[in-house]
């Protein structure tokens, strides 16, 4: 089939289609540029016996067979045309192979287009003929081996793409002779090693991709020969060493990137040659320091990455040479203070990112040199203080980020000299002050002050703010707006209010004419006056989630130009209005509405209206919704079978129903829906499926019909267009064509089916496939060794729960895309050891609860890409050295609930990104001190064992080591190394946790600790703990709890938990001020509660306090005390019912409501009650 234009043309294209489908197997086309597509499997002959007749008069032929259905280059287009073709394309046609004569008579090939096929292999002199071929793309296959001379005689090449394969290893001379080369693409391969000289004869190469790989060091040698080079990309690779000397050669580099490598020095001369460089990128590596010339000759350096690094300082003359650098991001280091004249040279830097460092104090004139500055990000640095000019030459400034610091203070001078400012993020400070003439005289365009404890505003301090567009005061404790706060705010377009305490908002925002979006979710809104949003004539979305309303709002009704309103979380029972709305959003899900009232809805186009308390919808409910489109009722109680309910929603395309009763559907339920895309019936009684109810759905995609009970589905012919597909929970039979032509099918699941095995070619159709779940089948007994050879691009393979005992090797080998794997819950007991050789791109693997006795050395030494791997729930007794050590990349390591008993310190060589390890529930009773040695462990659970006494502080991982979880051992004594920050020691024997803190340092660094089920008698061991914010003490044996002792320790202490732990004096004196917004001091033996005793906690959200010696207290002193009240705890104390009716009352009207503990939490069998309310006993 020839490409023609014009309409006569597209008929001959469809004929021809049509004519192939039928089995013909002679090919013809007549113009220079022919275009094939069909399946091999559907043709009667061998595709050695394939004709193609091109009869073109003159000229080169192009040939593309996009879309067709391959396993090799037919032989018969080069042996007939090889003098004619000059471009061959078959991308994404499943070529499972090339041989070494398959381009023997390429001879005026130029152009060879191959991407997104399963080529495993490339041949030595497979182009020996093709000398004429300029491009030759191979990306996105499944090679594993180039032979060293696959290129020999290509003189002409300029580009070769090989990326995204699986190639290991790089001949020397691969390359050799390639010497019209230009560009060269090995990204995302497995390459570990580059042998000196591989690139010697490139003289031309100006791009040069090998990210994404494996290699571990450069070598002087490692780039010798390619002088023109402008680009090269090495991220995301090993290298742990630069030779001094390597970049010497490539003196006209101008784009290095070495991001996300292991990195730790860098020898001053290593950039010496990179005069010409204008980016580089060094981010995520593990430097500690950078030398003062690193960068001394990149004098054209535009760009400067070194996020994500350990640099605890900078020298004053580091970037003296970089006069052109534009942006320089240090974001994610350690940095503690940086030297006045750091910046001195920088003076057309733009962009200067300091996010997430450890700068408590800028020095003033610090960033005065800083002239042309736009953007300045200081954001999470424990700043307490911008004043004393410290952006006063910062005239330009356009952006300057400050959320999360220590900021108590903002004076009228704090942002003196920056008056282009038009950006400012204050978000996560603890704002106590703010002078009215803060902002004078800038006009910003966007001001976030989000979740800074901001109580009111001063009056005047947005009064000058003409020109504000987004104001956001999200997440703050405003219980009311000031009257013309909005006034001068003539361009308001955005306002987020969010997850305040405001009531009512009276008609403070009337006049905001240029509203577009409004925020008002999480208040305690309950009505809203009429006229409030009179005067918004532009608004077009307005939340208002998570209130308390019970009826739509008369105030948004009026609104002409609204959009959108979500309504979500609220009280509201109708979805009536007064009059029509042009309203397109309705989000109403989590309210209380029983009918449909929906006429005065004409525009609708999205309608949610989940876990409400809908029971039937009328026939004519939707008369009046014409333009819907999408339709939530996902879990109400709605039953079927809902015939002609939607039979108006000509346009609907996305229909849920999930968690209805609905029993069973039938056709007449969709039969009016023509154009649906996606049809969700999860968990929804059905039955039976009976009577095609989907064969008038011919546009579906998505087909959701999971946790429903049928035991039988037809074969769905009629559903060509689905991608999506979930089946039930009892299927035992499934029909053989049940995806018969189904081609454009990504994902797949069958959960809970009862079928013993799928048809041999039940996936014949389904070559598009990413996602497969066969899981909770107990009758699934084996896979056959060809199981997945019809869907060998799969991305995700869930096989959990099944009775799988064996698996033959060689099954996972189609699948070579194969990212995620889960084989857990079934009773393997073995595993061979090439079972996963071919699944190289697995990323995360599961075998979790499947009986293991052993894992075969070398089983995953082709999982390089692996991140996670779940071992956890078997029956291994040791781990045999070399099992791990292929395993570059892995990040967590599940091994919990085994039967090791012993670990020794070479198992888990080969674990360099190792930052997480499980091996709670085990039976250790002692570590060797090497364990993890070089590994940069920074989370290890160790629950559960038989340690009785621990020094984690001798351990060789206990310098980057931050959460450890000890609970359930039998310890009587531990210490730790003071740079913990997270520690869990429940149900141990500990009266004390030792640590020693180094002369320079003067607490230890833990901010958690939960030591439930102790023996602790005092706190005096962890007052050297003085950031600790968590503390769960709750279960030992305090007589006294010294409140003020505490928290003059613990300054930053925000939860704090001492339940059940005899208490019988609290003690609060020298208590001035506390951080506390969680305090638990329940079933103790505290006889009164004097909550005058405890209103410094002037923060505390949630109060627990039952099951103490008292009966009563006052709530109207308890609410006085605490504003922030959100929570209080009463169980463990039986109150009088009329005691606890009268609270709630009061306490409702302030948004206070009941705290419950977690069952697990209370250590003992919860108590029955005889009478209780609201889930108190009472009597």
């Amino acid at each position: 089939m020839g490409r023609v234009t014009g309409s006569f043309a597209g008929v001959l294209a469809v004929l021809c289609l049509i004519a192939f489908a039928a089995g013909e197997t002679d090919f013809d086309c007549e113009y220079n540029e022919c275009e094939f597509v069909f399946d091999e499997r559907s043709l009667a002959e061998d595709i050695h016996s394939y004709k193609f007749n091109l009869t073109v008069a003159s000229g080169t032929i192009e040939t593309t067979f996009d879309g067709s259905r391959l396993s090799i280059v037919p032989p018969s287009l080069f042996a007939d045309y090889g003098h004619r073709v000059d471009i061959l394309a078959m991308r994404g046609v499943d070529l499972q192979r090339l041989d070494a004569d398959t381009f023997g008579q390429a001879s005026v090939l130029k152009t060879l287009q191959l991407q997104k096929n399963r080529i495993p292999k490339l041949h030595n002199y497979m182009f020996r003929n093709a000398t004429k071929l300029q491009r030759a793309v191979f990306g996105s296959n499944r090679i594993d081996v180039v032979e060293e001379f696959t290129f020999q005689g290509l003189v002409k090449l300029e580009v070769l793409r090989l990326s995204r394969n699986k190639i290991q290893v790089l001949p020397r001379k691969l390359f050799a002779g390639l010497t019209q080369l230009t560009d060269l693409h090995l990204d995302h391969n497995r390459i570990v090693e580059l042998p000196d000289g591989l690139f010697a004869d490139l003289a031309l190469v100006r791009e040069l991709y090998l990210s994404f790989n494996y290699i571990v060091k450069l070598t002087e040698g490692s780039f010798v020969g390619v002088p023109k080079l402008k680009k090269l990309a090495l991220q995301n690779n090993r290298i742990s060493s630069i030779a001094a000397d390597t970049f010497k050669p490539l003196t006209g580099l101008t784009n290095l990137n070495l991001a996300s490598n292991k990195l730790t020095t860098l020898a001053p001369e290593t950039f010496v040659a990179q005069v010409k460089m204008e980016d580089l990128d060094l981010s995520v590596n593990r430097l500690a320091q950078l030398p003062k010339d690193l960068f001394r000759s990149m004098v054209a350096l535009e760009g400067l990455k070194v996020k994500n690094n350990s640099l605890k300082e900078l020298h004053p003359t580091l970037f003296d040479g970089l006069v052109k650098l534009e942006e320089l991001e240090l974001e994610h280091n350690q940095l503690q203070s940086l030297d006045p004249a750091v910046f001195k040279n920088l003076q057309k830097l733009d962009v200067l990112l300091l996010e997430n460092n450890q700068l408590s104090h800028i020095v003033p004139g610090t960033f005065d040199p800083l002239l042309t500055l736009e953007v300045l990000d200081l954001i999470n640095n424990g700043l307490v203080t911008i004043e004393g000019g410290l952006f006063r030459n910062q005239r330009v400034l356009k952006k300057l980020f400050l959320n999360n610091n220590l900021i108590s203070m903002l004076s009228g001078e704090c942002l003196e000299g920056t008056s282009m400012l038009k950006e400012l993020r204050l978000d996560d400070n603890p704002l106590v002050m703010i002078d009215e003439r803060f902002l004078h005289p800038i006009q910003v365009d966007f001001l976030s002050m989000d979740k800074c404890g901001l109580s009111e505003l001063p009056s005047n301090l947005l009064a000058e703010q003409g020109f504000l567009g987004t104001l956001s005061l999200q997440g703050n404790k405003l219980t009311s707006l000031q009257v013309g706060m909005f006034g001068s705010m003539k361009r308001l377009n955005q306002l987020d209010l969010s997850d305040n305490k405001l009531r009512n908002i009276s008609t403070v925002l009337a006049n905001a004419s240029y509203l577009d979006t409004l925020d008002l979710s999480g208040n305690r809104i309950r009505s809203i006056e009429d006229g409030a949003f009179a005067g918004m004539k532009n608004v077009k979305r307005i939340n208002l989630d998570k209130n308390q309303l019970e009826v739509i709002p008369r105030a948004v009704v009026k609104l002409p130009k609204l959009k959108a309103i979500s309504l979500q979380e609220n009280n509201i029972k109708s979805t009536a209005v007064a009059e029509s709305m042009k309203l397109k959003e309705l989000l109403m899900d989590g309210n209380k509405v029983s009918t449909l009232q929906l006429e005065n809805f004409p525009a609708l186009e999205e309608l949610y209206l989940g876990r409400n308390e809908l029971v039937s919808i009328p026939e004519n409910a939707f008369a009046n919704n014409l333009k819907l489109e999408t339709l939530d009722l996902e879990y109400n109680r709605l039953t079927g079978p809902l015939e002609g309910v939607f039979k108006p929603l000509k346009k609907l395309e996305t229909l849920t129903l999930t968690g209805n009763p609905l029993g069973r559907v039938t056709a007449k339920t969709f039969n009016e829906l023509a154009d649906l895309e996606s049809l969700t019936l999860q968990n929804a009684s059905l039955t039976e499926l009976s009577s095609q109810p989907f064969a008038s759905l011919t546009d579906l995609k998505g087909l959701y019909l999971s946790d429903n009970s049928f035991v039988a589905v037809a074969d769905l012919a009629e559903l060509k267009n689905l991608v999506q597909l979930s089946l039930g929970s009892k299927i035992a039979v499934v029909p053989n064509a049940l995806l018969s032509n189904k081609k454009k099918l990504t994902e797949l699941y069958m959960q809970g089916a009862s079928f013993a095995s799928l048809p041999a070619t039940f996936f014949r159709d389904t070559l598009r496939l990413e996602k497969l779940s066969i899981s909770d089948n107990k009758q699934f007994v084996k896979l056959p060794k060809d199981a997945f050879a019809n869907v060998p691009y799969l991305q995700s393979l869930v096989l959990l729960n099944n009775s799988l005992s064996t698996i033959e090797p060689g099954v996972f080998d189609p699948l070579g895309l194969l990212e995620f794997l889960d084989i857990s819950e079934n009773p393997l007991q073995t595993l061979t050891g090439d079972l996963f050789a071919k699944t190289y791109s697995l990323t995360n693997l599961r075998i979790a609860d499947a009986n293991l006795t052993s894992v075969p050395v070398g089983i995953f030494d082709s999982l390089n890409a692996l991140q996670e791997l779940d071992l956890s729930n078997n029956q291994l007794t040791a781990l045999v050295q070399g099992v791990f050590n292929r395993l570059f990349s892995l990040d967590i390591l599940s091994l919990e609930n085994n039967r090791l008993n012993q670990l020794k310190p070479s198992v888990f060589e080969g674990l360099e990104s190792l930052s997480t390890l499980y091996l709670g529930h085990n039976k250790l009773t002692a570590l060797d001190s090497q364990l993890f040695a070089g590994l940069p462990l920074e989370t290890l659970d160790l629950s559960y064992n038989m340690f009785t006494t621990l020094d984690a502080s001798a351990m060789a991982f206990s310098a980057q080591l931050l959460i450890l979880a000890l609970d359930g051992n039998d310890l009587s004594y531990l210490k730790i190394a003071p740079t913990l920050e997270k520690l869990s020691v429940d149900d141990n024997k500990l009266s004390a946790i030792e640590v020693e803190l180094p002369e320079s340092v003067a607490f230890g660094m833990l901010t958690g600790l939960s030591a439930v089920r102790n023996r602790f008698t005092s706190f005096d061991s962890l007052y050297k703990f003085k950031i600790m914010t968590a503390l769960d003490v709750s279960f030992n044996e305090f007589a006294e709890l010294d409140l003020g002792k505490l928290n003059s320790e613990m300054i930053s202490l925000y939860v704090l938990n001492v339940s059940n732990s005899y208490v019988r004096r609290i003690k609060t004196e020298g208590l001035q001020s506390s951080s506390l917004t969680h305090l638990d001091i329940s079933n103790n033996n505290v006889t009164t509660l004097d909550v005058g005793t405890f209103a410094v906690f002037e923060r505390l959200q949630n109060f627990v306090f039952g099951g103490n010696k008292f009966d009563s207290f006052s709530a109207t002193d308890l609410l006085r005390a605490f504003s922030d009240l959100q929570a209080v705890g009463l169980e463990g104390t039986v109150w009088k019912c009329d005691f606890l009716r009268s609270l709630k009352a009061t306490l409702q009207g302030a948004n206070v409501s009941f705290w419950f503990k977690p069952v697990e939490s209370t250590g003992h069998v919860v108590d029955v009650c005889v009478k209780e309310f609201d889930g108190v006993c009472c009597v």
